[in-house]
């Protein structure tokens, strides 16, 4: 699977399980043996251990990092300070890690990884994250085109997840998804009106819902968040 192809199959997801199986198919494919990554909430601290997002290293490795190292990891303020991919193999010399840290990477080295890129991911301003695609061999071949490229599937990998998760999260009502199917066509709140049965208080109602759920503020907003979140069939 090449890029092009990789962001219209993340694009074409409807729902976690298929998205993180096409971002790990895409990491094998170019020989990278775990991932992870980690959101963190606007205005947050990035100290505060959070759920990952996705991840698929050995639970040993997760349990030591998320024990000794999660919320004081030297690599992720490297990476996040520098706002770039960051190749572990370049940027270790120059850390300072405790002995915590260096336990980690011990275990980490026990499961047999040896090399890392890690990145930080912004989708939109307030919503950023932190990612980590790991090699079992060292990668003294690593290119900085080839992180911008781990970085850009992270980023289209992170960006359609915010999607999927706030689609889900709105969970619209039989009404409310008929009355922005009505909003889809253009149609007015007196028009849908009649077309539902009710009153145009009650549609007022459905489409504050809709916006509220959607975290919108218009029905343009509405319309094209739906829409592009792949969640919604007009013929339905």
């Amino acid at each position: 699977m090449d890029l092009s192809d990789y962001v219209n199959a993340v694009c074409e997801a409807t729902n976690p399980e298929a998205l993180d199986a096409i971002l790990l198919k895409m990491m094998d494919d170019r020989g990278v043996a775990a991932v992870s990554g980690y959101a963190f909430p606007f205005g947050g601290d990035v100290t505060t251990i959070q759920k990952p997002i996705i991840t698929s290293w050995p639970p040993e490795v997760r349990n030591a990092y998320r024990s000794d190292m999660a919320g004081e990891d030297p690599i992720m303020y490297a990476s996040m300070t520098l706002g770039v991919p960051v190749h572990f193999l370049e940027i270790y010399p120059s850390l300072s890690i405790d002995g915590k840290g260096e336990r980690v990477l011990d275990v980490m080295r026990a499961a047999g990884f040896r090399d890392a890129v890690t990145t930080p991911v912004y989708a939109k301003p307030g919503a950023f994250a932190y990612f980590v695609a790991a090699f079992r061999e060292e990668r003294h071949d690593m290119t900085v085109a080839e992180m911008r490229r781990i970085k850009l599937m992270f980023t289209e990998y992170y960006v359609r997840y915010l999607e999927i998760a706030r689609i889900e999260g709105a969970a619209l009502s039989d009404r409310e998804r008929q009355v922005l199917v009505a909003m889809v066509a253009n149609k007015t709140n007196s028009e849908i009106a009649a077309m539902l049965g009710v009153s145009e208080h009650t549609v007022g109602t459905y489409v504050r819902r809709c916006f509220g759920k959607l975290d919108v503020n218009s029905r343009t907003q509405a319309v094209l968040r739906y829409l592009g979140g792949g969640a919604l069939d007009l013929s339905a």
